[in-house]
């Protein structure tokens, strides 16, 4: 009878306090090169050039996290529209943003920038950058 009841008492804890909340799926990242060009359904995506890093190193302690400021082209129905998509801290005037594109099927977002720098790299701006996007269905 007590081993009965402990398997009710079992079942009964695992159905009431098992997860509400339905998990998400991760999220798949296209990886673009620096001066590369993707389609990506029927929308031009060029990641043109890097404007900024200043994201603090890995193993640093910085006063300010900084950011990494990107400059992609984005060409849809034959129009062609530069936008600056920011990784990290803004200042007061500015707004962060990394919406690429957006339609009411769905919308492409930039994700991050990668390499994120280390402190055994050399800083400068021949690095091999590749900003990371994703494809969103819109709800």
């Amino acid at each position: 009878m007590k081993n009965s009841l402990l398997a009710i008492l079992i079942l009964f804890s695992t159905i009431a306090f098992g997860q509400d909340n339905p998990t998400q799926a991760p999220k798949i990242a296209i990886k673009v090169t620096k001066g590369e060009t993707i389609n990506l359904d029927g929308i031009k995506i060029k990641f043109a050039e890097v404007l900024e890093d200043s994201r603090c190193p890995t193993n640093v302690n910085c006063i300010w996290a900084g950011r990494a400021k990107v400059k992609v082209e984005v060409t849809s129905n034959g129009k062609t529209e530069e936008k600056i998509l920011i990784f990290g801290e803004v200042r007061p005037e500015e707004e962060k943003n990394t919406n690429l594109f957006s339609s009411p099927e769905f919308a492409i977002n930039g994700l991050k920038l990668n390499p994120y720098p280390a402190t055994s790299e050399s800083i400068g701006k021949d690095k091999n950058y590749v900003l990371l996007i994703c494809k969103e269905k819109n709800s």
